[in-house]
C-alpha cells in the first residue's frame, strides 16, 4: 500500500474540510467523506495481494472455504462500520454512529457462530482421536 499517497489525500481532504466549514460548513461533510472514500479505495486496491495469500493459505490448510468467507465479512464489516460510525460522530450525530456500530457488532457476531461451531467440531475430533 502506498501510505504516502493515503496520508496525502488525508492531508488534502482536512485541508478542504477546515475550509469549507469555515465558509460553507454543510459542505465540509462531503469533503470528508469523499476523502474518506477515496482512502477507502486506495485501501482497498492494496488488499487484493493479501487476499490472494490468505487463498494460498486455505488451500494449504484444507479449511472449509465458506469459513475464509465468513472471515473476510467479518472483517469488512468492522471496517465499514467503524469507518460510518465515525463520519456520523464528523458530523455531529454520533447517536446515529453508535447505532450504526451496534449492528455492525451483532452481524459480525451471527457470521462468527458458524465459525465457533467448526472451532468446536474441530476439537471434539482432535480430542475423540486421543
Amino acid at each position: 500500500m502506498d501510505i504516502f499517497k493515503v496520508i496525502g489525500v488525508g492531508l488534502v481532504g482536512l485541508c478542504a474540510a477546515m475550509l469549507l466549514k469555515t465558509t460553507e460548513n454543510r459542505y465540509a461533510i462531503l469533503a470528508v467523506v469523499a476523502t474518506g472514500a477515496i482512502i477507502l479505495i486506495i485501501t482497498l486496491n492494496s488488499l487484493g495481494g493479501a487476499v490472494v495469500k490468505l487463498h494460498e493459505i486455505i488451500d494449504k490448510t484444507g479449511v472449509d472455504e465458506s469459513l475464509f468467507a465468513a472471515l473476510l465479512k467479518i472483517v469488512g464489516i468492522g471496517y465499514l462500520t467503524e469507518y460510518t460510525s465515525e463520519v456520523c460522530a464528523d458530523a455531529e450525530c454520533a447517536s446515529i454512529g453508535r447505532k450504526v456500530a451496534f449492528a455492525g457488532k451483532v452481524a459480525i457476531f451471527l457470521l462468527a457462530l458458524p465459525i465457533v461451531g467448526a472451532l468446536i467440531d474441530t476439537v471434539g475430533g482432535l480430542i475423540a482421536e486421543l
